[in-house]
């Protein structure tokens, strides 16, 4: 199998990863994108500096709009009026040389450039197409990018005939890429030095106490159900730190669980089979040829083997409701008529053994259920009530409807459960560690009806403040139709 690469390892590889990723784009936005960024924003600019001197150009302060918008912008503009003879003209160097009429102007021919007195800068070769544009264009204004690729230029007429001229070289950031190259290179190297250090410090940081949880884990899972699980590191891990302790927690109670469930079960196994195995024998060797003695020990074999098989189909029953723990849709079933079913099947006992069960069951009630299970359930807490009421023998059953649910309760009137052992009652063998008489008891029924109950997604508890009052309850629905009586058949002739 191959093996897989640690969570640290992992870590680092997609840090590494992301700073690759980082810088990649970083080089091509601020070399191989630059060029198209700036034409981009160097052709926005320079419409919306055509827009802003159109508006302007009927004021009285036009030019210096025009010197202000040529400085800020790095611009060049020309106006030149119908026959294209230039009226004004600024760039970004405009302000540098003071006032168009002053004597340091260079645009004069007193002063650096020698041109012709009262001059101002020639018209760019780009001015010719930009006048040929305006005189073939449907509209007043036009822009494009000269052949060559060099400058964007703009130009509109204006309403008095003048014609406004906005032009911005393109190949400006050449040079600058270059010096971007350089110092991208060294920033490149650096952070990538810097970002593999960070990563492996990173990486080591995360996998520590992970690989303690995963340490921890492998103890929990050898059987050691206390082991330290780190915390404090992040919100995260310390949740998953308290998950596996409270999971730790669980296993050492069932294991704790099942052991015990193992030396009761052979407890409650060994006593009956010690019994058959003991009255056989007596039988064998002894009673053989009394067949008063021999009846009395047949019956106590035949006695303890219906107490060993109801133990293991409890067992089996118990097993089967903790495997199926899917839900289920339940048909509505007559909940009265199952309840005294059941106070029925204890009729023989109670007569034979002096018990009493007064019984309070409204009629017509019914309620979504599976009635073989309900049935159990109720039989089981009769049962538990019978054999842990007092030396009256009376047990009470009632059913009530209230509310849109049904309620049925078991009322034993022995001593009560102590509060201490309520939380217990529903585990298994609770009943056969706290038994009080020598009532034949397997231990497991109200482990049993506690399944049954959460299957059917019922209300159930036990009552124990004066005496112990088991109970449960179900939605209650209509009672199912009564069906018609069929009418009588007429008298045959005679």
């Amino acid at each position: 199998m191959k093996k897989r690469k640690s969570f640290g390892v992992k870590l680092w590889l997609w840090f590494l990863l992301f700073s690759a990723a980082i810088f990649t784009a970083l080089w091509l936005l601020q070399t191989v994108f630059l060029q198209n960024f700036y034409d981009g924003m160097a052709i926005r600019n320079v419409e919306r500096a055509v827009d802003e001197l159109t508006a302007r150009a009927a004021e009285p302060d036009f030019f210096d709009r025009i010197d202000e918008t040529a400085v800020s912008g790095s611009l060049l503009v020309f106006v030149t009026d119908e026959n294209g003879d230039v009226l004004y003209s600024a760039d970004e160097y405009r302000r540098l040389y003071g006032d168009a009429d002053g004597a340091d102007n260079p645009y004069h021919a007193d002063g650096t450039l020698n041109w012709e007195k009262g001059a101002l800068r020639n018209l760019p070769y780009s001015y010719r197409t930009l006048a040929e544009k305006l005189d073939g264009a449907e509209t007043d204004r036009v822009g494009f990018v000269t052949e060559d690729g060099a400058a964007y230029v703009a130009g509109v007429r204006l309403n008095d005939g003048r014609t406004l001229s906005v032009s911005l070289p393109l190949g400006a950031v050449g040079g600058t890429v270059g010096i971007l190259r350089v110092q991208l290179l060294w920033v490149s190297a650096l952070s990538l030095a810097l970002g593999f250090l960070l990563a492996w410090r990173i990486s080591k940081r995360f996998e520590k106490p992970i690989a303690q949880l995963s340490r921890s884990a492998k103890q929990v899972a050898e059987g050691n159900f206390r082991p330290a699980f780190p915390k404090g590191f992040c919100a995260e891990l310390d949740e998953l730190s308290d998950t596996l302790e409270e999971t730790a927690s669980r296993l050492e109670k069932a294991g704790n669980a099942q052991r015990e469930f193992l030396a009761n079960i052979s407890h409650d196994l060994r006593t009956p089979l010690t019994m058959i195995k003991g009255y056989a024998e007596m039988v064998k060797e002894i009673s053989w040829s009394d067949r008063e003695a021999r009846e009395k020990d047949l019956d106590v074999i035949m006695r303890e083997a219906d107490r060993l098989t109801a133990l293991v189909n409890e067992i089996l029953e118990f097993s089967a409701m903790q495997a199926d723990g899917s839900a289920k849709a339940y048909e509505k079933i007559d909940l009265s008529r199952a309840i005294r079913d059941v106070v029925e099947q204890f009729a023989p006992f109670c007569e034979q053994n002096g018990y009493t069960v007064e019984s309070e069951i409204a009629d017509g009630v019914a309620a979504p259920a599976d009635e073989s299970q309900i049935k159990r359930v109720i039989y089981n807490f009769i049962d538990n009530a019978v054999n842990h009421t007092d030396e009256s023998k009376k047990v009470r059953v009632s059913l009530t409807a209230a509310g849109g649910s049904a309620r049925f309760a078991v009322t034993d009137y022995g001593n009560g459960i102590a509060d201490e052992d309520l939380p217990y009652i529903w585990d298994r063998y609770y009943t056969a560690r706290n038994r009080k008489n020598k009532a034949v008891v397997s231990g497991l029924g109200l482990s049993v009806a506690r399944e049954i109950l959460t299957a059917h997604r019922a209300k159930f508890g036990v009552d124990s403040r004066e005496h112990c009052t088991f109970w449960f309850e179900l939605p209650a629905l209509p009672p199912p139709p009564v069906p018609p009586t069929p009418p009588a058949s007429p008298a045959p002739p005679t």
